[in-house]
């Protein structure tokens, strides 16, 4: 579960220790981002305990340059910190939740990687969705000048809790708050599991979307965790036309970068065994090239399908609605790198979900605790296959079970319920 980059971080103590503090940050930012995603470490490792500890050394040298806050009467105020928000992505639609659900919140961005600063109006839609919530992007150059920055509105705004959503390369949000000592901390593990600055932090709260993982965290860190439910709002359960057999139509979800182009999983091999395995449509929502969609149909027309059966949505505002308004009867949950928050939707809308099931059982992303049903889960095409033309008769049984599923574990209560034990002293 640990890494290390021993000699980042050497290099990284010389330069502390020459007070070369924006140039330290720089090289554990690359170090991270160059490393989180290898194979030997993505979905193996989870943290980074030498650069934590640099992390906390770099926030006490800061704090020390800073004026000291004025003491003000405690607050009620909310920091919800991150690095980006993007209008597709599970842990953006988290921050949301919190900022809709939370007292007095105020968003923060650090922005690690100046994509606001090259391009304001990337900022737009957020203004848009957070009318009614302060929302602040650092413009500051260096990162070190971001830091300070985040120290001085935390001392302004004096939060009472502080929710730390920063990617995983990103050590801005914590050197600019571990110092303020009266605001509950707590991380909310990003859900990619692979290794991410900041966890082994003394004094932070933990926060899992899984049980898996809370379990891992909870025996590795040695700190109680929290489960924290990938609740999205309930737009009504679906009533679905009677499905006769293998007459239902497939639907999955997901950026690009959850499907394969090659290989046995590409997504053209598995539009392929839906279609051979059910008379209806697959349909895919969610950005597709053009070029890619192309490819998809003349594959399934060189295996004597109607390549028409295949039909890309494109990005929707609401994963809920479209699959309301769809006439499909089975939600296929994205391959080969599933998608947590998509499931929920699905499963709450009353899909029946197939999902891809991680072969290594070491792997961190060989978790089925978000599916209403693990005995959809599916580890070959040929296994798909047979899975689709036996759900067909089960359908109005699987449908009731996913939705109960989310009822129970996924719904707005169940999600205050968690977010009140975070957020209360």
């Amino acid at each position: 579960m640990f890494s290390s980059l021993p000699t980042v971080e050497a290099d990284i103590d010389r330069l502390i220790a020459a007070t070369q503090y924006n140039d330290a940050l720089a090289n554990m930012v690359v170090g991270v981002h160059n490393h989180y995603k290898n194979p030997e470490v993505a979905h193996r490792a989870l943290y980074y305990p030498a650069f934590d500890r640099q992390i906390a050394q770099l926030s006490a040298l800061l704090a020390a340059s800073t004026p000291p806050a004025v003491e003000h009467p405690a607050s009620r105020n909310t920091l919800i910190i991150a690095t980006e928000l993007y209008q597709m992505g599970g842990h953006s639609r988290v921050v949301e939740d919190f900022a809709r659900e939370l007292e007095s919140p105020t968003i923060v961005l650090t922005d690690l990687f100046s994509s606001y600063r090259k391009a304001p109006d990337h900022l737009n839609w957020l203004h848009d969705t957070y009318a009614d919530t302060p929302l602040i992007a650092l413009p500051q150059r260096t990162l070190w000048e971001k830091c300070r920055a985040l120290l001085l509105l935390t001392q302004r705004l004096q939060p009472r809790n502080i929710f730390y959503f920063n990617h995983h390369q990103d050590p801005i949000a914590f050197i600019g708050t571990l110092s303020h000592r009266g605001a509950r901390k707590t991380l909310v593990h990003h859900a990619d599991h692979n290794p991410s600055l900041g966890i082994t932090l003394p004094g932070m709260g933990h926060a899992d979307f899984t049980a898996e993982l809370a379990t891992i965290c909870a025996k590795e860190l040695q700190v109680p965790t929290k489960i924290l439910p990938l609740y999205v709002p309930d737009s009504g359960c679906k009533a679905f036309s009677a499905v006769d057999a293998d007459a239902f139509s497939v639907v999955t979800s997901g950026t690009q970068v959850k499907f394969a182009r090659s290989g046995e999983l590409a997504l053209q091999n598995i539009a392929q065994a839906v279609l051979s395995s059910t008379r209806g449509r697959f349909f895919h929502i969610g950005p597709l090239e053009d070029d890619w969609q192309a490819e998809i149909k003349a594959h399934l027309q060189t295996h004597g399908i109607d390549g028409a059966r295949f039909v890309a949505v494109g990005p929707v505002a609401s994963l809920w609605q479209a699959l309301s308004a769809l006439d499909a009867h089975v939600y296929l949950g994205s391959a080969p790198v599933g998608g947590a928050r998509a499931a929920i939707e699905a499963q709450g809308c009353g899909y029946p979900l197939a999902y891809y099931r991680v072969a290594d059982t070491s792997s961190l992303v060989a978790a089925d605790s978000i599916f209403a049903d693990k005995t959809l889960g599916w580890g070959t095409l040929a296994e798909l296959s047979a899975l689709l033309k036996a759900m067909g008769p089960q359908h109005a049984r699987l449908s009731e079970q996913a939705r109960s599923f989310y009822d129970q574990r996924y719904s707005r209560a169940e999600f205050l319920r968690v977010l009140a034990e975070l957020s209360s002293d």
